[in-house]
């Protein structure tokens, strides 16, 4: 290879030079971000169940599943293409840097310069693999190209940062193809018999032989110059997930996507006390809260499906992502400058906003994960929020926009609405439902929920499912009194301390009592009880009515006989059962199961559904910024032109209901559960227990703190 630029002692210099500093800079730049990332000192042990990681690696980075999905199928392409060309090319990359290397120690030794070196198996069929992604590469360049300048998506904003990325890569297969290219031209035996490299044969065509030499020397040293500066600027860049994204993805964690981490405290422990509760400081989270950093990509996916940005909140989960960053990156450029951690700029948050997040933004989310759903890397953007809003809550007593109520009242009468302890089996009078029995225990504990059993509304649906229950002969009964608020939304407002308070109590009755088998039509109940308290001893075979229903229905126990007449049902999902517990089929099963009927889509289903807006705690906040969520989730489902809107959540039951009496289509457009759907079209019929029309107790009742039992009774009637 008499053309190649390694042939003189000032190319040797030069290549020494190049290689060395760029490769000590490298090393620097992952020390620093190493530095950066121990910076947060909470434990997170994600060295667990390696296999599971391996699969995710390869599901999520190699398979890039995420990707071309939920409506991003041009970017996802686009991305495909350059991250495959990144996958092939490395093995291509390494023989360049080796074959420089090589090339080096042979001048220096004054040996005869060797042929073009390759790894074992990269030669062959592997080349003409690599010219391919070349060109595949080139043409995501494009693509993108395009996206950020004519198509410009409002998530995708075009920065410097992006066309400096753009130009990066694109001289990068430049250089590689005119490379290629200049040597076919110098050796026509070779290229005759490398036809597979197909592309780069094309473009040998276009360059003249006594040009070849000089262009195949700029081309290789361009190629390396762009590389090493190409490796360097990506570590300080937003495109630092080229490092970052596998990695993070390896250490996603494994467990239920439903469970929020457990604290470990003990209250009683007055010594050991800790100064504060939740992330206050960065030195309060793991360093995977602080890596996600470094692995976002700044697609803004996250910010294009969440509920609250949609809906003109404050909140954007990349950028509380992105915000982290850059404070980790702020602590680290001042480490030298003593830190007083009370400092409210040193603060992730606080209630005055003086902080690194405005508290309004943790308030805004509905924890309907939708973020992490769309996720490409594995970002975990709920965890930080709910870990500030836990030092909000538990550290500072200030719970967002009025939910201080509805917590007191989960600590006080065991349900969010305050009502009495003991009505909360009232629902059930005169309708002959068994309480559980301990020596004589039923198949399924039916758990009905706070709202089931003191929301007016909600307590038809709990009439539906035990009707229901019993025309199937399904081997059932309640705790009753017994039964109390499993706290899920004390856990998401941030009180960490009373949800494990009324985990543990609920805990201890549940296992006491011998319960094996649950069924619960509130999916908040549902991933609590399936996912969360586990954390507590409580482990439980939980089902949802909707797939109780449908099993029925597929054996033959439920057959709807009753003409309920044509209609035109839209189904909405719940962020609870599906995103969280991947239940979408049982469902949509029902409701196609019923005669007459004809299932739609709304635009926003399954995976990428949209939150009604009451979960995380908001349905007992007021956040009055913006739209109301369930005005825009409303408006989706009502696109459809439905005759029904079925739900599944009673949380979703009051927010969508509201959302259509608030556009004037109660007239059109019910709102029903399933069981409800179903309940109507057998044989008994669904009206044999006359219940009275009534709104939602929450807003019925007085959510202030005064007033006792017999109040909230009132209130109710």
């Amino acid at each position: 290879m008499a053309h190649h630029p390694i042939s003189s002692w000032l190319a040797v210099i030069a290549f020494v030079l190049l290689m060395g500093g760029a490769t000590v800079a490298l090393i620097y730049a992952f020390y620093m971000r190493f530095k950066q990332v121990q910076m947060a000192k909470r434990p997170d042990i994600r060295w667990d169940d390696i296999k599971a990681r391996i699969k995710n690696v390869l599901i999520y980075v190699l398979g890039q599943k995420r990707l071309p999905r939920n409506g991003y199928t041009y970017s996802g392409i686009l991305h495909i293409f350059i991250f495959g060309a990144f996958v092939v090319l490395s093995v291509d990359t390494m023989n360049f840097v080796l074959d420089g290397t090589f090339k080096m120690f042979s001048f220096m030794g004054g040996s005869e310069p060797a042929p073009l070196f390759h790894l074992p198996l990269s030669n062959g069929w592997y080349q003409g693999l690599a010219d391919t992604f070349r060109f595949l590469c080139i043409v995501g360049l494009g693509m993108a190209f395009v996206n950020r300048t004519i198509i410009k998506p409002e998530r995708l904003p075009l920065t410097r940062d992006a066309m400096y990325t753009i130009v990066f890569i694109f001289g990068l297969m430049a250089f590689e193809v005119l490379q290629t290219a200049a040597h076919l031209t110098l050796d026509p035996a070779l290229k005759a018999e490398k036809g597979y490299i197909w592309f780069s044969g094309l473009v040998s065509h276009l360059i003249p032989v006594e040009s070849a030499a000089t262009l195949y020397k700029i081309a290789w040293w361009g190629h390396l110059v762009n590389l090493l500066a190409f490796s360097n600027y990506v570590p300080y860049s937003k495109h630092s997930h080229v490092f970052a994204a596998p990695p993070n993805i390896f250490f996603m964690s494994l467990e239920p996507a439903g469970a929020l981490r457990k604290m470990e405290f003990n209250m009683e422990d007055e010594e050991n006390m800790p100064e504060y509760f939740g992330a206050r400081n960065l030195e309060d989270l793991s360093w995977k809260q602080v890596f996600d950093g470094l692995a976002c990509t700044e697609c803004g996916r996250c910010n294009d499906n969440c509920p609250a940005a949609l809906s003109d909140k404050p909140l954007r989960p990349m950028d509380i992502i992105v915000d982290l960053k850059h404070h980790m990156e702020d602590r680290y450029k001042a480490r030298k400058t003593p830190v007083d951690l009370s400092d409210p700029s040193m603060m992730l948050t606080t209630p005055d906003n003086k902080g690194v997040i405005d508290p309004d933004v943790l308030w805004s989310c509905t924890t309907c994960r939708a973020c992490m759903e769309v996720c490409p890397v594995g970002n975990e953007h709920i965890p930080d929020i709910i870990d500030m809003r836990r030092y909000l809550t538990m550290g500072m007593g200030a719970v967002g926009h009025g939910a201080q109520g509805a917590l007191k009242k989960m600590g006080s009468k065991g349900n969010p609405w305050g009502m009495s302890k003991r009505d909360r089996a009232k629902w059930a009078d005169g309708l002959d439902i068994p309480l559980w029995d301990k020596d004589e225990p039923s198949e399924y504990l039916y758990w009905v929920g706070c709202a089931g059993s003191f929301d007016n509304r909600a307590q038809k649906v709990t009439q539906s499912v035990t009707r229901l229950m019993k025309k199937a002969g399904v081997d059932y009964s309640i705790l009753g009194k017994k039964e109390s608020c499993t706290g899920d939304s004390a856990r998401r407002l941030g009180d960490e301390y009373l949800f494990q308070e009324m985990a543990e109590k609920n805990v201890g009755t549940l296992n006491s009592a011998g319960v094996k088998k649950i069924v619960t039509h509130c999916p908040h109940c549902y991933n609590t009880l399936k996912n969360e308290y586990r954390q507590f001893g409580g482990e439980y075979e939980v089902i949802h009515h909707s797939e109780l229903l449908s099993k029925l229905m597929k054996e033959g126990k439920l057959k709807p006989d009753v003409d309920g007449g044509k209609e035109k049902i839209v189904y909405h999902d719940s962020c609870y059962l599906g995103r969280y517990n991947e239940i979408y089929d049982p469902q949509r099963d029902i409701i196609d199961a019923l005669p007459g009927v004809t299932r739609v889509e709304s635009s926003r289903n399954r995976q990428r559904g949209l939150c009604c807006g009451a979960g995380g705690g908001q349905m007992w906040m007021e956040l009055d910024i913006g739209k109301r969520m369930n005005y825009v989730r409303t408006d989706e489902l009502l696109e459809t032109k439905p005759d029904v809107i079925a739900v599944a959540c009673n949380f979703c039951m009051t927010m969508v209901d509201d959302g259509v009496k608030a556009r004037g289509k109660e007239d059109d457009t019910e709102v029903l559960d399933l069981a409800e759907l179903l309940d109507r079209r057998m044989s008994y019929g669904a009206a044999t227990v006359d219940q009275p029309e009534s709104e939602n107790p929450s807003s019925d009742v007085d959510m202030s703190d005064d007033g006792g039992d017999d109040d909230a009774a009132a209130a109710i009637a």
